[in-house]
């Protein structure tokens, strides 16, 4: 793709607000592109507000700079805010998406769109792999990919006397977007991207250099069918080139499906079976598993994987494996009270995730949970939980309403956050653990956003009463 392919076409952004549809605007402008129109249903008078919730990960002072250079490009282009959302969309060239866009009932016109003309439907995801002239490493998977990306990331980057620059597109509205680097990368560079199902629903014409496949369950059944996620999945790798490299985990059986279909050179990861792995992972296998963190050691030989593959001492992955930070709200200790470890992994927003998260924790667990549930079955995931924590405390949601048909353990059912941490805390001895991980959809939307923070309910809480 060339970026004259743009030039003379009338190009309709979607969500400009978001930190995908700013930071294509920002691309877009940087080339100079003229007939660009952009769309949100925010009202012009909240989008300062919207598009600095979309772009968390700054300080203020960065933030507010961020702003001024996406206001200026804002001048310069037609738009359609508010209720008037969408208006002359149809007759667009390219339609360029965020991921999200189907899950917005005000985006049904743009639905049509896609499913009855020839309009092309572009997401950021393929702006990076098809405009990159640095190495792409793409990941995907159910669970994981985030902590995989942010893994890599750090092994691969600050190496002594390298004039390598590593860029990394998070799936997170903490990290910003690098479509604007675009233009300075390099053949010698990397670009890591952590990429959902969704970034992938509009399709890609290109494959990552190196994509790394963390595993793959039935999730996210109220959008699409287990088939069609398999089928979206497996793009990422099915595009890639005879050149390039799939990275897959050996222990998943659904992963396997993809390999008659693969064109790229195949190379395995496994924490069950150390002889699956490279040479040089067998070799820091034991270091691995053993290091004393709050890492999962499977995402951790998975990115110790691909940076062996793109050239990095085996000797220097050993050394950084037992210093990688872990990203927020995945496993994380944010208080211990007396012998209590309460840990927030609101990330978790699958019962695989979680599932993870109480075998790392032990049965000495009270969890905390709650949400939608995408129409997974969740009868396995309570089976196996039962006899393995102490208590379920589940916020009143579709997910209590499984718990209580389907779960023989202890459990409460709760009306919020709160009220959920309160039991938890009063019922938890020393050696507990309080894991705050919703294994279901929309748990920040329903049980935080607009009040109170995790953080602030379990920093409020008063010693423990003396019996």
């Amino acid at each position: 793709m060339n970026i004259d392919n743009f030039k003379n076409k009338n190009i309709h952004i979607v969500g400009i607000s978001g930190s995908e549809g700013s930071a294509i605007l920002s691309f877009l402008a940087k080339y100079n592109i003229k007939n660009i129109t952009l769309h949100d249903f925010i009202p012009s008078k909240d989008l300062e507000k919207n598009f600095k919730l979309w772009h968390k990960g700054i300080k203020e002072s960065e933030k507010e700079i961020l702003w001024k250079k996406f206001e200026n490009n804002l001048r310069k282009y037609k738009n359609y805010f508010g209720d008037y959302y969408l208006q002359d969309i149809e007759n667009a060239d390219i339609i360029f998406v965020p991921q999200s866009w189907r899950l917005y009932k005000r985006n049904n016109k743009l639905l049509e769109i896609s499913q009855n003309t020839n309009i092309p439907f572009y997401s950021l995801t393929r702006l990076y792999l098809e405009f990159s002239k640095a190495k792409v490493v793409g990941i995907t998977g159910t669970v994981g990919k985030g902590s995989v990306a942010h893994d890599l990331y750090q092994l691969l980057r600050n190496q002594s006397g390298s004039k390598r620059n590593i860029f990394f597109a998070g799936n997170e509205t903490w990290r910003l977007q690098v479509a604007d680097k675009l233009d300075q990368m390099t053949d010698n560079d990397i670009l890591i991207l952590e990429i959902s199902h969704r970034q992938l629903l509009d399709g890609i014409t290109r494959g990552p250099k190196v994509a790394i496949f963390t595993n793959l369950y039935p999730n996210h059944l109220d959008e699409i069918s287990w088939q069609e996620y398999k089928k979206f999945k497996f793009s990422l790798f099915q595009t890639q080139k005879e050149d390039d490299i799939s990275i897959l985990n050996f222990d998943d059986e659904n992963i396997k499906e993809v390999i008659p279909f693969l064109k790229s050179k195949i190379i395995y990861y496994s924490e069950k079976n150390k002889d699956m792995n490279t040479k040089n992972i067998q070799n820091i296998f034991s270091d691995i598993l053993n290091t004393k963190s709050d890492h999962y050691p499977v995402n951790i030989i998975a990115a110790s994987t691909a940076a062996d593959i793109l050239g990095i001492d085996i000797q220097l992955i050993k050394q950084k494996i037992s210093t990688l930070k872990s990203l927020p709200a995945r496993k994380e200790l944010i208080k211990s009270i007396e012998g209590i470890k309460i840990y927030d992994d609101i990330k978790s927003t699958t019962p695989w995730a979680t599932l993870k998260a109480i075998k790392s924790l032990g049965k000495h667990c009270i969890v905390i949970c709650g949400g939608d549930m995408k129409d997974i079955d969740y009868t396995e995931f309570l089976r196996k939980i039962e006899d393995n924590i102490e208590l379920l405390i589940v916020i009143k949601s579709p997910l209590s309403e499984a718990v209580k048909k389907i779960y023989q353990g202890n459990y409460q059912t709760v009306e919020n956050l709160s009220h959920a941490v309160s039991i938890a805390y009063k019922s938890a001895q020393k050696g507990n653990s309080i894991l705050v991980s919703p294994a279901a959809a929309f748990f920040y939307t329903k049980f935080i956003a607009k009040k109170e923070s995790l953080r602030k309910i379990v920093t409020s809480l008063p010693p423990k009463e003396k019996v």
